[in-house]
């Protein structure tokens, strides 16, 4: 009879030298573990790398840390033979995050978006969650500023034997720290936390997740000085006459302040009663509101602020880009299953201004880009299968229609093949517009007020509340099983303000949703995912040259894919650099798509996954796919622009 070894769970940390633009995996100086069999120790930065290819090849050890990605980055930069080493323990799910293992329990209590009750902004970090579970404050160390978690530099070259107590005891007890979070979180009264194996629901590919999304941002992205300069000069220059027309109508004081009380009064003076008001009950000067104005002087303050905030939020960063790579923060979880990003945000770039444009590849490289096709109409329908066991949406794609020209052929009254046939002209252009407001608008549960103000800001389409309610009847009558799911989450909300939604596939709990969250979370979050689940084969295959997608043991060589490097995430699309020989380009585009399309369906597996690619020199948010004579990707031109 084999007896299996029962796991051993191995804490670890690195202390290094400090983090510096272009810097996000520096140097380790030491390696600090404590395993839960009671063995701890402390190692140089060589010894540490050997024991924790020790760890990595074991398949009984596991690794546990707070922010683990950070320390296996920081590792595997040291060390890049623990690179292949390393996937392979996310792949066997051997890898453990006491920062999104918290996320996830506080996701499932509703209390992921408030500091543990207390109505502030959540901190994960070590120091947030170590005073919430044991009531420790751990913040002297970070109020010191010669406490050695700045220091370790200065202990490079000097043998562990030798330090200065404090800085070994200070590092060996962020590894003691961390072991003992995680068994007191394996041990938490959650729904999601399984007492007898200490694993909390969702945790292994949320960190797999985490890890795909730091490599990125390790590897990080550039911008092109030239573009730089320009849109800084551009940006002047816009500045220049638009505070001239502000001027005009007085409302900056002498001093070059803001008048906001003549801004007020114009604001009134152009809308009158309908003029929104704060919730202290002051008039709005939002941006949104001085566009609504029709007053040129105002109009030209909202554009004056959004310029301000260009060159505030994101010229100083794409100026550090053209001398060492962005290393954009990733945030791995929110509340609705998605991913962020900040400093700069690159999944939601200035949809104006040449920000976007700056962004180039490497020397070498061009920019491939491919979107999953309606994926949240894809997620949508495979819920409501697994719901009702039907779907007239996943029928429609099953059969290869474009659900927003079937919607807009519904608008109109005539068939889809109609549709298809006069799809280029202004008519159906227009309904289809229309109808990809809905489709995209009425899922979340939006009303008809929601939804007018949706349909202007998204698409550019104006519609009333009354034709809101006419075509919102016109697209349940499309789409039929949208009242079933209507129906089910309302059902959750009866006699109660909100539910607990358990995700769809992945079993993560969000708790404490309302009705728009539940309606959303559904689809947003399966989506969100698949795309992950993607991500991580896709950043497996680029680091290694294989994965379980494309396994060493059935292929003969690397995936197409091996050296190229994701630089962005933004939902659900990829830009990936990929070498700027054109054939090698295409190959490595082609493997990109398999690669989303497989990793979607193991959570979206009813439903047919699409995807779409471009080739492009920089970033351009209006670039599309561009074949010649025999269908072969070309590189996107700022010319060629798609229908």
């Amino acid at each position: 009879m084999t007896v299996t070894p029962a796991p051993i769970y191995v804490a670890f940390d690195t202390e290094t030298w400090r983090i510096a633009p272009g810097r996000l995996a520096p140097p380790p100086v030491c390696l600090s573990y404590e395993k839960s069999n009671g063995e701890r120790g402390l190692y140089s930065a060589d010894a540490g790398a050997s024991n924790l290819a020790h760890w990595l090849r074991s398949p009984h050890h596991i690794l546990v840390g707070h922010n683990i990605a950070f320390d296996f980055g920081v590792m595997v930069a040291y060390r890049p033979q623990l690179l292949e080493l390393v996937f392979d323990a996310y792949a066997q799910g051997r890898v453990r995050d006491t920062s999104l293992r918290e996320k996830l329990i506080r996701l499932a209590s509703g209390e992921m978006s408030s500091d543990f009750g207390s109505g502030r902004i959540t901190s994960f970090s070590m120091q947030s969650i170590y005073k919430f579970r044991f009531n420790e404050d751990l913040s002297e160390d970070k109020k010191n500023p010669d406490a050695w978690r700045l220091r370790y530099h200065e202990l490079r070259d000097v043998p562990i034997q030798e330090w200065p107590e404090a800085a070994s005891s200070y590092a060996l007890e962020d590894a003691t720290r961390t072991l003992r979070l995680f068994f007191a979180q394996g041990q938490d009264n959650s729904v999601v936390v399984d007492n007898a194996t200490s694993n909390v629901t969702n945790e292994q590919e949320q960190v797999a997740a985490a890890w795909s999304l730091h490599l990125s941002g390790i590897w990080g992205i550039r911008t092109d000085g030239v573009a730089v300069a320009a849109l800084a000069k551009r940006l002047d220059d816009e500045a220049l006459g638009l505070e001239a027309k502000v001027r005009e109508a007085g409302v900056f004081r002498k001093d070059g302040t803001k008048d906001m009380g003549r801004i007020r009064s114009l604001v009134e003076e152009a809308l009158g009663a309908a003029a929104p008001r704060t919730a202290t009950g002051a008039i709005s000067t939002d941006r949104e509101c001085l566009l609504r104005t029709g007053n040129p002087a105002l109009e030209a303050l909202a554009d004056l602020g959004g310029i301000e905030k260009l060159r505030k939020t994101y010229l100083p960063v794409l100026v550090q880009g053209t001398e060492v790579p962005i290393n954009p923060a990733w945030n791995t979880l929110v509340e609705s299953g998605r991913t962020s990003c900040r400093e700069p945000n690159l999944q939601n770039l200035p949809r104006k201004g040449g920000v976007r444009e700056c962004f180039v590849p490497r020397k070498g490289f061009i920019f491939s880009a491919a979107d999953y096709s309606t994926l949240e109409l894809c997620t949508l329908a495979q819920v409501c299968l697994d719901l009702f066991g039907w779907s007239s949406m996943a029928d429609a794609l099953h059969a290869g229609q474009d659900l927003h020209l079937r919607m807009a052929a519904a608008i109109l009254g005539i068939t889809y093949d109609e549709a298809n046939a006069r799809k280029k002209t202004p008519e159906v252009k227009e309904m289809r517009q229309l109808a990809k407001a809905a489709n995209f608008g009425y899922p979340g549960g939006l009303g008809a007020a929601s939804f007018s103000s949706f349909a202007h800001a998204s698409y550019g389409v104006t519609v009333t509340e009354e034709q809101s309610r006419s075509l919102k009847d016109q697209w349940l009558a499309a789409w039929p099983e949208m009242r079933l799911f209507f129906d089910h989450v309302g059902g959750q909300l009866a006699m109660r303000d909100s539910f607990d939604l358990v995700q769809p596939r992945s079993g993560r709990i969000r708790g404490g949703v309302g009705y728009c969250d539940g309606c959303n979370s559904h689809f947003q979050g399966l989506a969100a995912d698949g795309a992950k689940a993607a991500m991580f084969f896709l950043q497996q295959e680029s680091y290694t040259g294989y994965s379980e997608l494309w396994p060493r043991e059935v292929c003969d060589k690397p995936s197409p894919l091996y050296g190229c490097r994701l630089v962005a995430f933004i939902h659900d699309e990829f830009v990936v650099e990929v070498p700027e020989d054109l054939e090698l380009a295409r190959a490595a585009t082609d493997r990109l798509l398999t690669v989303m399309v497989q990793g979607m369906a193991i959570y979206v597996p009813d439903v047919p996954i699409k995807a779409e690619p471009t080739l492009m020199a920089r970033w351009y948010k209006e670039a599309g796919p561009v074949y010649d004579e025999q269908g072969k990707l070309l590189v996107w031109q700022p010319s060629e622009k798609k229908d």
